[in-house]
């Protein structure tokens, strides 16, 4: 289930206080889900995958798909069999989470509420 948090908006400092509070401090095994299949994803699932340009941001607005060889979301709706290719700064915009800094609006996929 994706909760939203404070109506889905949130300040990067509320992000992280809710990560920690959930994963613990070790950001790297903070988990999402996507919202274009519902796969769960931890941040250090995208190691492997460094060399293509995916940082630690990668797992809050990217499907791992999009590295792993996923199918499109698009085109797979239906069955909700993940990973897929969905990135959240795409044409259409399906994430349920909005975190605000300094350097404006960023939307980002569900922390794994579920799993903890």
């Amino acid at each position: 289930m994706v909760t939203k948090t404070n109506k889905g908006i949130m300040t990067k400092e509320e992000s992280m206080a809710k990560g920690k509070q959930l994963f613990g401090e070790n950001m790297m095994k903070w988990r999402f889900i996507c919202p274009g299949c519902g796969h769960i994803q931890a941040v250090e699932d995208f190691k492997p995958y460094k060399d293509k340009g995916v940082t630690p941001d990668s797992a809050r607005n990217e499907c791992i798909g999009r590295y792993a060889g996923g199918k499109s979301w698009m085109n797979d709706k239906q069955s909700k069999l993940g990973p897929c290719d969905y990135a959240g700064y795409g044409l259409f915009n399906i994430c349920p989470v909005k975190v605000v800094d300094d350097q404006g609006e960023h939307w980002c996929f569900a922390f794994d509420e579920a799993g903890v």
